[in-house]
């Protein structure tokens, strides 16, 4: 305020309201949402699950309930304790009830999940068993009532003391037993249990013990019993046999052969080299879709580099000219021979020489092998007889009789024989003229025909090439009709019996079989 030339002045403060216009700005796209105003909604229910209904059975009472003594009654229903389970509604004839809750023997308390609505009053015992010792316990040692057990068959169950929870466990095949808070060890020879119920198995304090029901500690187990083998039925002696009849096939010294067959699916083209992914393998082979084999004449192998050439011109057909089934694959099988220098229950195998190759875990596999050193075939028990009995012959390795003037040259001309073509066998030259004679093998007959002028050399028929040859040089002279020359021959592979045993039960397959295979090495 202020006086300018006789005038008074007074200044006022004035608001001033100004419109100022916003607009806010969104990113994206806006959605707005709108509902008519006569909109109605249909009526919706939801039904809440009644909560479990617990009862304190012995109030002021300290001890725990012996397991499977419980009956109470309430709301016009009995309830029975079954290893801590409540059933009601128990039939007379069945023995059969409904499964309403459970009871924790510790506490003393039931829990009902299923019970009827809108109910009350008192509930009355009818029968409770409490106890002052040995309710609970947190290590048990046991023996099944047989043994031996079969690995892996024994299942233990049991109760814990603090939370009523139902704890199982099983044993693997080395005997050792492992879940929850159930530890331990079985001896499937003599049939003892070990076991400690813990949560840390190292523990060794006791601070990690969790106690179980006693009595309600259950298990179950397969015990094994052996029946006396007959002789008649297994067709030898079973008295160097085991009492059960198993014979192991894997045994520390024993030769294993590790071995993988890998199929490459591959389209033929004559003339072309299939390199394959690896090399120095033990068998080629091409098979169909359906496992054909395809006539080896169609193609050449060379294991050494691990190719396979197709034939020019090329037939895609059996051994036996028959057509095959598209697509083809070429098997290819890598093996390694080592000692075996350990064997486990649980089927896992040591070696004594490491593999040469990786591979894959799934598809190898393990053969033993039956192993005879150094065999070689021969010929043997020569000798001649005059007369030759057809209706008796003499397959002794003496003659009877009178021999003959006339021989062989055994020193001279021996006997040919190779591996691949003998056989075990008894054989005879049974001569029909002075010069002629039948070839006759005790299991086989008459299989061929010879004379003293040629070279006898009967073909065997599995291999292609001869059972033995006698050359016509090593003839004299001097034989007659009925003459016999009698000789045996050995093959270079060893003898061995094979007897299979079926384990009584239900059949599973409805075709069992396994593979047998010769080898053998040559110097």
């Amino acid at each position: 305020m202020g006086i300018v030339a006789g005038k008074r002045y007074e200044s006022r403060p004035r608001t001033v309201t100004t419109t100022v216009p916003r607009q806010e700005v969104f990113g994206g796209t806006l959605m707005i949402r709108a509902q008519a105003a006569g909109a109605v909604y249909d009526q919706q229910a939801d039904s809440v699950v009644a909560p479990p209904l617990e009862i304190e059975l012995l109030p002021g009472v300290a001890n725990p309930i012996v397991p499977g003594s419980l009956i109470f009654q309430w709301a016009g229903e009995t309830y029975t304790d079954r290893a801590g389970v409540l059933f009601r509604g128990i039939s007379t004839s069945t023995n059969a009830g409904v499964a309403v809750g459970t009871v924790d023997y510790a506490s003393r308390i039931a829990t009902l999940t299923t019970y009827p609505a809108g109910q009350s009053g008192a509930v009355t015992r009818l029968a409770c068993l409490t106890t002052s010792a040995g309710f609970s316990t947190t290590e048990a040692v046991f023996r099944t009532p047989g043994a031996p057990l079969r690995p892996a068959s024994v299942q233990v169950t049991a109760v814990r003391a603090d939370t009523s929870a139902i704890v199982t466990a099983s044993a693997d095949l080395n005997g050792n037993i492992a879940g929850g808070i159930i530890n331990g060890n079985v001896d499937i020879n003599a049939g003892i249990v070990r076991l400690r119920f813990t949560t840390d198995p190292d523990d060794v304090t006791g601070a990690a013990s969790v106690p179980v029901i006693a009595a309600m500690l259950t298990y179950n187990t397969v015990v094994q019993t052996s029946l006396p083998m007959s002789a008649d039925l297994l067709g030898l002696d079973p008295v160097r046999l085991p009492a059960d009849g198993r014979v192991p096939i894997y045994r520390e010294g024993d030769v294993l052969v590790i071995h993988h067959t890998a199929a490459t699916e591959v389209t033929p083209v004559a003339g072309d080299t299939v390199q394959l992914d690896r090399d120095h393998q033990a068998a080629i082979e091409v098979a169909d879709s359906f496992g054909v084999l395809m006539d080896p004449d169609q193609y050449s192998v060379d294991r050494e580099l691990g190719t396979l050439t197709w034939a020019n011109p090329l037939l895609v057909e059996d051994s036996e000219g028959n057509p095959l089934s598209l697509p083809l694959f070429i098997r290819d099988r890598v093996e390694h021979m080592t000692v075996c220098t350990e064997v486990q229950i649980t089927g896992a195998l040591g070696i004594g020489s490491p593999m040469p190759w990786d591979l894959p875990v799934g598809e190898t596999k393990v053969s033993s092998a039956v192993t005879w050193g150094d065999l070689q075939a021969r010929v043997f028990s020569w000798f001649t007889q005059a007369t030759w009995n057809q209706g008796a012959p003499n397959w002794g390795d003496s003659p009877i009789g009178n021999s003959t003037t006339a021989n062989y040259n055994l020193l001279n001309y021996p006997v040919i024989i190779t591996n691949k073509g003998a056989i075990a066998g008894k054989w005879a030259l049974v001569f029909t003229s002075a010069t002629s004679f039948n070839v006759v093998e005790e299991k086989l007959g008459v299989i061929s025909t010879g004379n003293t002028s040629t070279d006898c050399a009967p073909i065997n028929p599995a291999t292609g090439v001869p059972y033995f040859t006698i050359r016509a040089q090593g003839w004299g002279s001097g034989w007659a009709a009925g003459n016999a020359v009698r000789f045996n021959t050995d093959a270079c592979l060893g003898p061995v019996w094979i007897v299979r045993t079926v384990i009584s039960g239900q059949g599973t397959v409805d075709d069992d079989k396994f593979k047998l295979q010769i080898r053998g090495d040559a110097d």
